[in-house]
C-alpha cells in the first residue's frame, strides 16, 4: 500500500521551497518563528511565550514522531538558504485508517507570499503519493480565518466545530474541524513534487 518505511525522512522541493529534517541547531530559528508578530494569536500549543526549553521539547517530539513511525514535520525553508522559516508535516498516522492531522507555522515575515501554500501542498502529496492516504484532517482554532482560508485553498472542506475543545491560556477554545479525501486532492489537479 504505502512505499514510505520511515527509514530515511526524504527532502521535499518545490519551486521555491525547500522541506528538509529538522535539527537540534534549529532551535533559534523555530523560536523566531513562535516569537514573530502575530505567530502565537492562534497557535494554542503554548501557555505563554516559548523559550528553549520548549523548543527543545517541540524539537525532540518531531524527531520522536518520525521514530515512532506516526509522524514527520520538516523545516521549511527558502531556496537555497537552509534558514528554517517555519514547519509543515503530518502527524497522528494511523496506517490502517489511512489517515493522518496536518499542521504548520510560519514566521510572520513570510505571511501572503503563498510560501505555506506551495509547502502544505508538497506535504499533501506526500501524503497521498507516498504514504497512500486517503483522509488528511486539519484543526484550527476558532476565528483563525487565514489558517482557514488556507485549508480551503487546498480542497480542505470544514466538517464541524468542536466546541471548548481545548483548555489553553486560561481559557476553553473552540476548533474548527477540517478534513481533505484522496479524491477531492486529486480532483484539484495540485502540482507535483519534485523528488
Amino acid at each position: 500500500m504505502t512505499d514510505f518505511d520511515f527509514a530515511d525522512l526524504p527532502t521535499l522541493e518545490t519551486q521555491r521551497l525547500r522541506l528538509r529534517r529538522i535539527v537540534d541547531a534549529d532551535l533559534d530559528e523555530w523560536l523566531a518563528v513562535w516569537r514573530s508578530p502575530g505567530a502565537l494569536d492562534y497557535l494554542i500549543d503554548f501557555e505563554g511565550a516559548p523559550d528553549y526549553r520548549i523548543a527543545a521539547e517541540i524539537i525532540e517530539w518531531a524527531h520522536r514522531i518520525f521514530a515512532e513511525k506516526s509522524g514527520v514535520r520538516w523545516a521549511i525553508t527558502l531556496k537555497p538558504d537552509r534558514k528554517m522559516i517555519g514547519s509543515c508535516g503530518f502527524h497522528l498516522y494511523e496506517r490502517r485508517h489511512r489517515r493522518a492531522e496536518v499542521g504548520y507555522e510560519l514566521h510572520s515575515d513570510h505571511w501572503r507570499r503563498g510560501i505555506m501554500s506551495e509547502a502544505l501542498a508538497a506535504v499533501l502529496r506526500f501524503c497521498f503519493d507516498r504514504l497512500c492516504l486517503h483522509r488528511v484532517e486539519a484543526d484550527v482554532v476558532e476565528g483563525n480565518a487565514a489558517s482557514a482560508a488556507l485549508l480551503k485553498k487546498q480542497g480542505f472542506r470544514l466538517e464541524g466545530v468542536w466546541q471548548d475543545r481545548v483548555y489553553k491560556r486560561g481559557a476553553f477554545h473552540s476548533l474548527w474541524q477540517f478534513g481533505l479525501l484522496e479524491p477531492d486532492f486529486r480532483a484539484l489537479g495540485k502540482v507535483e513534487v519534485e523528488r
